[in-house]
C-alpha cells in the first residue's frame, strides 16, 4: 500500500469514495521503448468493498503521469461497439451519463429515446414505440425475451417520463443492461451470426462443386 489517497466514483455503487492505492503496475511495449506508459492502479471503495482497478497513460508532453485523470478499467464500464451507429451511441451514453450523475428519472427517459431511435434505424415507419417494437418482432429482428425486455423498457421510461414518478437505482441500471443487449444483439449479434451463415453457405456450395 501506498500513501496515495485517490478520492473517486465507484463504478460499483455509484457512490463517491477515496481509497488508499494498495499497488501499482505499469505497462510498456518492450520491443518499442518510445511507446507511451500505461499505469494501472489497485484502489477498494469505502462504501461497497469493491475492489477498483484504475489505468492512465502517461502524457506525452510530459513523460510523466501527472496531472493525468485515471478511469476505471475494473469494474469495466459500459463501451459499445462501433457497429452501433454513432446517433444510437450518442443516445445510450448520455442514458449512461445521466445513471452515473443520479438522475435515475433522465437515465429511463434516454433509454426511451434509445429504444425509439433503435426502431427507426432499423426501418421501422410506425408511429409509437410499442408498434415499432412489435414490427422488429414480427420481421424476427429480435426474438420474444428481447420483445419482452424492450416493451419492458418502454413501459419503465414512461414512467421516468412523467411528473411525480419515483425511479431507482436499481430500475434504471436495469434499464441499460437492457438496452445494451438490445443493441449488442441487434448490431453485433446479427451481423456476426449473418456473415457466419454466409460462411457457411459458401463452404457447402463449394463442396458441392467439387464433389
Amino acid at each position: 500500500m501506498t500513501d496515495e489517497v485517490r478520492a473517486f466514483i465507484c463504478p460499483q455503487c455509484g457512490e463517491p469514495s477515496k481509497s488508499n492505492v494498495h499497488g501499482v503496475v505499469e505497462t510498456r511495449d518492450p520491443e518499442d521503448p518510445g511507446t507511451l506508459g500505461m499505469e494501472f492502479a489497485l484502489l477498494c471503495c469505502g462504501y461497497c468493498q469493491t475492489p477498483i482497478v484504475q489505468y492512465r497513460e502517461e502524457d506525452p508532453w510530459l513523460d510523466s503521469y501527472d496531472g493525468v485523470k485515471p478511469a476505471a478499467y475494473y469494474p469495466s464500464p459500459r463501451l459499445l461497439s462501433d457497429a452501433v451507429p454513432p446517433a444510437l451511441r450518442d443516445e445510450f451514453e448520455e442514458a449512461q451519463k445521466c445513471f452515473d450523475s443520479k438522475a435515475y428519472r433522465a437515465t429511463l427517459v434516454m433509454v426511451r429515446r434509445t429504444l425509439e431511435g433503435t426502431c427507426a434505424d432499423q426501418g421501422s415507419t410506425k408511429k409509437t414505440l410499442a408498434q415499432g417494437l412489435k414490427e422488429l418482432q414480427d420481421q424476427g429482428r429480435i426474438d420474444g425475451l428481447l420483445a419482452e425486455w424492450a416493451d419492458l423498457l418502454r413501459v419503465v421510461g414512461n414512467k421516468g417520463a412523467h411528473y411525480g414518478q419515483t425511479v431507482s437505482r436499481d430500475d434504471a441500471g436495469d434499464a441499460l443492461h437492457f438496452a445494451e443487449a438490445l443493441l449488442d444483439h441487434l448490431y453485433v449479434l446479427r451481423a456476426r451470426f449473418n456473415a457466419f451463415q454466409k460462411r457457411q453457405q459458401q463452404r457447402s456450395n463449394s463442396e458441392q462443386k467439387g464433389s
